[in-house]
């Protein structure tokens, strides 16, 4: 052989050794970290514990803070912040699969699960087999929109965990009443209503004068959302194209010039992208818009949307059933046919033009959605109580 081929040969072999000892000592880690995780938590237990905590952003991470922040009993994320910070989300996942069965159940006040499938089975165990309380909240299915091709496999996986599993918890929850007629007409899902928290006081706290200073921005139109097929952002961009006159604005996750460009084809001059920003500057930013504009083909019921209520700015939505139940069906918002880039662009600028407070949203919201009264659900119903109006659907 080639002494430069034998070479080569073992510097391979050694580089994937290397690979090998690193992965074995990250499962080695992660199994320790975990195993101290489970043991804590067995020896000083929540009355509640939610999951599967795997996200630091999105809805659904929004959700269960709120929920933690706001509920009157002891609340636990699984897994916690610290565990996931240290061992990551691949970890987690392998864990929850194995060793977290483990765990037993029975003396919480309830266990709560919202989206991700090995959390669900882990639920549905624990119901089964040590009679544990369990709680289920749906928040949205993965419908077609929601990719640009076909769905990926774990969003399918999600969806059939959600229908197939879910279906068997205690308590079954629905954010929006639109979708509590979908589970119980399409999929024989009976479920209770409540919705989606608004923490309030935290959006009162946003200052229109500090993003106008910061990003020298003034009676612009804003949109806020992630670079993600079901947000739609193309349509955003379509409407600054007929807004030339009228500065538009961009936040979010994945959204940058080079992105807006590869999607639509150009950057129209008036339209600044600023990427994602933290959710103090995103209500800065709704308390100095013009007009609050949501272009998302599916939602199931969108905070951004209560969040501009709460700032009363005037908001324009799409025709779908989770943007169109914020709005109160037209009440606090206006609403376009989606795709329609006639209609949006007719009722941004009759927004632009009037430009007044939206009368009502803000105690709408507080009356509805704030967080004190969604928690005080939660809370209802962890304690197995009773629904408090003559309905099985409401608390």
């Amino acid at each position: 052989m080639n002494p430069c081929n034998r070479i080569a040969g073992y510097a391979k072999k050694i580089r994937h050794e290397l690979r090998m000892w690193g992965y074995r000592r990250a499962e080695d880690r992660a199994d320790r970290l975990f195993r101290r995780w489970m043991t804590k938590l067995q020896k000083n237990p929540p009355e509640v514990l939610i999951g599967g905590n795997f996200d630091f952003a999105g809805g659904v991470r929004g959700h269960l803070l709120g929920i933690q922040t706001y509920s009157n009993l002891k609340v636990q994320f699984a897994p916690e912040d610290a565990l996931l910070s240290r061992i990551g989300v691949y970890w987690c996942h392998v864990h929850f699969g194995g060793q977290f069965r483990s765990i037993n159940a029975s003396g919480f006040s309830a266990i709560h699960s919202h989206v991700y499938p090995e959390f669900n089975e882990w639920c549905f165990f624990q119901q089964q087999q040590y009679g544990a309380y369990w709680v289920h909240t749906y928040h949205n299915h993965y419908y077609p929109e929601f990719s640009r091709g076909p769905l990926e496999p774990w969003m399918l996986r999600i969806n059939e965990s959600l229908l197939n599993t879910a279906r068997f918890a205690d308590v079954r929850i629905s954010v929006s009443r639109w979708q509590q007629q979908e589970l119980r007409e399409l999929h024989s899902i009976e479920t209770v209503y409540v919705p989606n928290g608004v923490d309030v006081a935290r959006c009162c706290r946003g200052s229109a004068e500090r993003f106008r200073k910061e990003y020298s921005l003034d009676q612009f139109i804003l949109y806020v959302g992630r670079d993600d097929p079901v947000k739609n952002p193309e349509e955003f961009v379509q409407l600054a194209l007929r807004l030339p006159e009228v500065p538009c604005v961009m936040i979010g996750g994945g959204l940058t010039p080079a992105r807006v460009f590869e999607l639509c084809g150009s950057v129209p001059q008036n339209l600044r992208i600023l990427g994602p920003k933290s959710s103090a500057v995103v209500h800065d930013a709704l308390a100095a818009a013009a007009v609050v504009v949501v272009t998302s083909k599916r939602e199931g019921l969108p905070t951004l949307v209560l969040e501009a209520m709460v700032h009363e700015r005037p908001v324009v939505v799409p025709d779908e059933r989770g943007c169109s139940e914020a709005v109160n069906h037209g009440e606090f918002g206006s609403i376009y046919s989606l795709g329609d880039l006639d209609d949006l662009e007719n009722k941004v600028r009759a927004a632009l033009a009037q430009c007044v407070p939206t009368v009502g949203a803000l105690q709408h919201v507080k009356s509805e959605y704030d967080w004190s009264v969604t928690a005080a659900k939660l809370d209802r119903i962890y304690r197995r109580e009773k629904p408090a109006k003559d309905s099985n659907s409401e608390y």
